[in-house]
């Protein structure tokens, strides 16, 4: 359901560059052809009885025709308590919705709400496309104060609402239950250290025959490496999620980074040229002992996987306090929408009463109404896997949080700099210090967007 679920183990780079693909959202026109975007002139304050009217609200999706369907079933609902507003749903494939929505919004004609990503909301906000939902918000205090504490922090623009986080894409370890019993190792709880990590790894790895088995598998960044830096009571790697002024190599995050190149160099996980694509189907089989995952593949685990694979999940180590990632995706709507009281009224729903429907039937992520998450954390316990729903609540609540990518418009300058020196620092090809003159070279790109 999530727009990373089937792309995010090719890399984190090939995610933000398929997230930027989903280009968001923008000006909503009128329209009577079924196949046009737009609200309808029929007009009218949204949902007033007096009126006599309909009020059309359209909107766009990226999910597949099964999913849309369960989406618009759950709408029914929304319309027989709402019977001046019709919603209007627009099929669009999900390989060529970056390019439809473009098209739509240069012609004025795109949908009153669309799907979005994190990062794509604040660069379509930074043109003056989005709708600011600023005065709906204020007015609706005890439905904003529903959300997971500080995930619409991200959402706003210049200290406008420009949209409301829908989906949260959470990200922690999968491990075979199976495994760490024959290592004679404890299972991993929440709350487990990197000690507790790196001891695993050692002993889950072999060289059987020739082939080797890695403990772990798991791409590296500097956002995960930040993780380990903010755990240790040091500075992350970036300063904001919203608006970062800086990036910072501190001392414990060389320490963290020093701890993942002995591994590697040792074979305890994989280095960071390691092609990734298959390891979910590899841990299916049995033969991956742990591997950092979102939280979706759970979903993909519980339908597909072997009925004799032990599995479990539990969120990142710590060194001393939490600090944990995690991104949303969402929706919002064009400045041009006509009837923004009907438009808000089905955001809610969306947010909402619509999740409680769909996610028991699709349990790939939590809502970030928080109510409306606890459909999806039973749909997991119903499975027996409420380790899972445990682990993604916790965090969900961490006091810290960082971002899995930089949201910002000039992350496009910005991350060849980690693509050229990270790789290399991680495989010992370039001394640690190559991480100072990575930071560098970013700042000057922050600088020079400001």
């Amino acid at each position: 359901m999530t727009k990373g679920a089937k792309k995010w183990f090719s890399g984190m780079l090939t995610l933000l560059l398929f997230s930027s693909l989903l280009a968001a959202c923008g000006g909503s026109g009128s329209s009577d052809s079924a196949g046009s975007a737009g609200t309808s002139d029929s007009g009218g304050t949204s949902g007033s009885k007096s009126s006599g009217k309909k009020v059309e609200v359209t909107m766009i999706t990226w999910e597949s025709k099964e999913m849309n369907d369960k989406i618009m079933a759950a709408m029914k609902q929304f319309e027989q308590e709402n019977p001046d507003i019709t919603v209007k749903l627009i099929p669009t494939p999900l390989d060529n919705y970056g390019v439809k929505v473009n098209g739509m919004l240069t012609a004025k004609k795109a949908p009153d709400i669309f799907m979005t990503g994190n990062d794509m909301l604040l660069d379509n906000a930074s043109k003056g496309l989005l709708y600011d939902w600023t005065s709906q918000a204020e007015q609706d205090k005890e439905f904003m104060d529903g959300f997971y504490k500080g995930v619409v922090d991200s959402w706003h623009y210049d200290g406008k609402l420009v949209g409301l986080p829908g989906l949260l894409n959470t990200y922690g370890i999968f491990y075979n239950k199976k495994a760490f019993q024959d290592a004679g190792l404890t299972e991993p709880k929440i709350g487990w250290t990197y000690n507790d990590l790196f001891t695993a790894m050692e002993k889950l790895s072999s060289k059987q025959g020739g082939v080797q088995q890695f403990g772990y598998y798991a791409p590296l960044d500097p956002f995960y490496l930040s993780l380990y830096s903010v755990s240790s009571g040091a500075a992350p790697f970036t300063d904001s999620i919203l608006n970062p002024t800086k990036v910072e190599i501190s001392d414990k995050f060389v320490e963290g980074v020093e701890k993942y190149k002995t591994a590697i160099a040792n074979g305890y996980m994989n280095p960071p040229t390691f092609d990734l694509t298959n390891v979910m189907s590899s841990f299916k089989q049995g033969k991956v002992p742990m591997t950092l995952q979102g939280q979706w593949v759970a979903d993909d685990l519980i339908r597909t996987a072997p009925k004799d694979l032990q599995w479990g999940f539990v969120p990142m180590p710590v060194v001393n306090t939490q600090s944990e990632i995690y991104d949303a995706v969402g929706w919002c709507s064009p400045t041009t929408v006509k009837n923004p009281e009907a438009v808000w009224k089905v955001l809610k729903f969306l947010d909402s009463k619509m999740y409680e429907e769909v996610l028991p039937q699709t349990p790939v992520a939590p809502a970030a109404y928080q109510a409306s998450s606890s459909a999806y954390f039973e749909a997991l316990k119903t499975a027996g896997h409420a380790d899972v729903g445990e682990g993604i609540d916790h965090i969900l609540k961490s006091p810290d949080t960082q971002p899995v990518r930089f949201l910002s418009s000039w992350a496009g300058k910005a991350n060849p700099f980690i693509e050229a020196s990270w790789k290399n620092v991680l495989m010992g090809k370039a001394p640690i210090s190559e991480l100072n003159t990575m930071a560098d070279k970013i700042n000057k790109v922050i600088s020079e967007a400001k």
